[in-house]
């Protein structure tokens, strides 16, 4: 994926995964990385949809969209009858809207919308590729029981990866019970694993990475480090890069002990996991200790010690719509004042004949952040 460096604690905006996938866009403070909050209230709710409001009129607007869409000839004829359907659907009561979609959506009546599939805030979609999706979008907004319910349905077969990620959004931000998140992380591991759609990935298959990082802990971290291994597949490499990047930069404790546990995860893509561990804030005594065990573990190459040395501490940070998660970009204080204790980190560990063995390499660090820290104090 093509990159750039950045100036320190400059923040730059980007757009949806697809969007990254053809130029990555980063908050640096070092060098470039190679290649990376449910909004609204939320209740539990029943397992099954209850019964859609009886209302043929929008049902047939329904069926008379997919045929519109079907006919179309040109954009403005698709997007016009879209709008129109959103808003016929806008103009009747939440539960007949949500009725109606769902009769739909039973029906398997489907048509393309020559749209993208684009995440806009919120994780609401801005575009989306056929008429199901977008339904299940709307459904998401307008009545978000019945849709974590029909969700359910949605996830029980392997249909669409696309329709799968506008599910997983569903469920998770209209049913918080127990027994929803654990379905949640049953079926995100099972996209995670499905090959057929890994062979040519949709954007929705890709953007659909970020429930793993909404579900966080460290059950589906080796999943997405054995993806990042696949540099035959660069959608999905780099689909796994950002969600094990944000899963470390939300849970790092969590997330680092496991890719230290199982060496052998990230094997070719050594180089990233240096990125990973560069994470680390040694503020905090667990992350600390984690950091202390990596740097001293004789399995890391020099190679790879070399790409920490060089990034160390790693405040590259990729700004976008994601579908369940916000991404954290910490201020210019939080940066320095990270700075500060890392420089501190290697001068205690450049005195300690524990590392003497990787000295050369944290003597680089330190020469690198020590101007780094300069600089910001001047400017200060």
């Amino acid at each position: 994926m093509p990159q750039k460096p950045f100036n320190p604690i400059l923040a730059l905006v980007g757009v949806s995964l697809l969007a990254l996938l053809a130029a990555g866009v980063w908050l640096g403070n070092h060098r470039p990385t190679p290649p990376a909050t449910p909004t609204g209230p939320t209740s539990a709710v029943a397992s099954t949809p209850t019964e859609p409001a009886a209302n043929p009129a929008l049902t047939d607007k329904l069926k008379a969209t997919a045929k519109q869409l079907a006919t179309a000839t040109d954009a403005a004829g698709r997007n016009a009858a879209l709008a129109a359907i959103k808003a016929a659907l806008s103009s009747g009561s939440p539960h007949e809207a949500s009725g109606a979609i769902r009769q739909f959506l039973d029906s398997k009546t489907d048509a393309t919308t020559g749209l993208g599939f684009k995440v806009g805030k919120g994780g609401s979609l801005k575009e989306a590729p056929t008429l199901r999706t977008w339904l299940l979008d709307e459904l998401g907004q307008i009545d978000p029981a019945a849709a974590a319910a029909y969700a359910k349905v949605i996830l029980n077969s392997s249909d669409s990866p696309d329709e799968w990620a506008v599910a997983l959004r569903n469920l998770a931000l209209g049913d918080t019970s127990a027994e929803a998140r654990s379905l949640l992380e049953q079926k995100t591991a099972a996209l995670l694993g499905n090959q057929s759609w890994q062979q040519n990935p949709s954007t929705g298959y890709l953007e659909a990475f970020d429930v793993a990082v909404y579900l966080g802990g460290s059950q589906l971290t080796p999943a997405l480090a054995n993806l990042v291994q696949q540099q035959s597949n660069p959608a999905v490499a780099h689909a796994s890069f950002l969600a094990l990047d944000r899963l470390v930069i939300n849970n790092p404790a969590a997330t680092l002990s496991t890719l230290l546990s199982e060496p052998t995860s990230m094997q070719g893509r050594e180089s990233t996991r240096a990125d990973y561990f560069a994470r680390a804030d040694v503020r905090d005594p667990q992350q600390r200790q984690i950091l202390e065990n990596y740097l001293l573990n004789p399995q890391i190459s020099p190679t790879e010690l070399n790409a920490f040395a060089g990034i160390y501490p790693n405040a590259n940070y990729m700004i976008s719509d994601n579908l369940l998660t916000q991404n954290q970009t910490p201020d210019r204080a939080a940066l320095t004042g990270r700075d500060t204790a890392s420089l501190q980190a290697l001068q205690q560990w450049l005195a300690d004949p524990r590392f003497a063995q990787i000295r050369p390499n944290l003597q680089s660090a330190a020469n690198r952040l020590a101007e780094f820290v300069q600089q910001e104090n001047a400017q200060k």
